[in-house]
């Protein structure tokens, strides 16, 4: 009997940490997406990269969805509203806005502009569906900003004083916004319905939301180049940002919900920091490492279940 208890702990603890494991892996993707959208921001045009991004990971996935689609499909009509602001909040608005706010906004800005998604998470899980919000949530959530300052100001208190705001980070607001928003809608997702199948319509759902919006774009401001810089950049939103990435966001927030899950975003900088070091040969130094441990001890903090006790051999008899 305690064998098999102890089978039934190590799969129940398993769950959780898988869960921390994809959501960390999708920072790292979305990381590299906001750096690599930066470096690019002045060839390929925001709707462009965004239209593009989500067409062709649509068409990646659809021939391994679509025998699931088809059975899913009276379950996609009955929830198609849901489906719909998924696919709004999550990916046409959000990226459309981020990609546009790195014309005109620095790494730091959108660095802590990101941050501010985890505190808004719990505001919103609570006034949309009264999710209540721990003194432990909150006290991990500010010791987790803070490493997230010290990361983006490089432990320096004139650089906070120094930061200036313009129209870029306005639109990094409203790109905040709304993927709190997707993050707390997203764990309510219909059960019936398969992750890949959920990822596939919304995908389905964005690529139409943004065709207009495209059309105007090109036509009017700029045209989607095609160069080598272009097709690396769409392989990797392609496969990272966008398939490998959302799949593992969409499990994560299921099994550890949007409060806790949320706080995951302040790894964000950490895995920018990483890639600059990697990448770029920038130096890794000491205010990294305490931002890093800070950022690591507030999820910790909030993620921390206190384990069940296990029961006497006579209750278990």
């Amino acid at each position: 009997m305690t064998s098999s208890h102890n089978q039934a702990a190590h799969k129940q603890a398993a769950g959780p940490l898988l869960a921390a494991l994809l959501l960390a892996f999708a920072s790292a993707c979305w990381g590299g997406n906001i750096t690599l959208g930066r470096a690019v921001a002045t060839e390929i045009p925001p709707v462009g990269l965004s239209f593009w991004r989500w067409l062709l990971a649509l068409c990646v996935l659809l021939p391994f969805v679509l025998a699931r689609l088809r059975a899913d499909w009276p379950a996609v009509r009955r929830h198609w509203r849901f489906l719909a602001l998924l696919a709004f909040f999550g990916m046409a608005a959000f990226h459309t806005a981020l990609y546009l706010s790195v014309n005109f906004t620095t790494a730091t800005n959108a660095a802590l502009l990101v941050a501010i998604c985890p505190v808004l998470v719990p505001v919103l899980s609570w006034a949309i569906y009264r999710e209540a919000v721990t003194l432990r949530l909150v006290v991990a959530t500010i010791v987790s900003l803070l490493g997230v300052v010290v990361i983006v100001t490089r432990g320096d208190v004139e650089r906070v004083l120094a930061i200036s705001f313009n129209t870029g980070d306005l639109t990094m607001l409203i790109a905040v916004f709304t993927w709190s928003v997707y993050t707390v809608l997203v764990k309510r997702r219909p059960p019936e319905l398969h992750p890949q199948v959920l990822l596939a319509v919304t995908m389905l759902f964005a690529v139409a939301m943004l065709f207009p919006v495209y059309l105007w774009e090109s036509l009017t401001l700029r045209v989607m180049p095609v160069t080598a810089a272009s097709a690396v950049t769409l392989v990797y939103v392609v496969v990272f940002a966008s398939l490998l990435a959302f799949l593992a966001f969409n499990r994560g927030i299921e099994v550890l919900g949007p409060n806790i899950g949320g706080l995951f975003m302040h790894l964000v900088p950490v895995f920018g920091a990483v890639f600059a070091f990697t990448f770029l040969g920038e130096r890794l130094q000491a205010f990294h490492a305490a931002g890093i441990a800070a950022i690591v001890a507030g999820i910790v903090m909030a993620s921390w279940r206190r384990r069940a006790r296990a029961p006497s051999p006579s209750a278990g008899a």
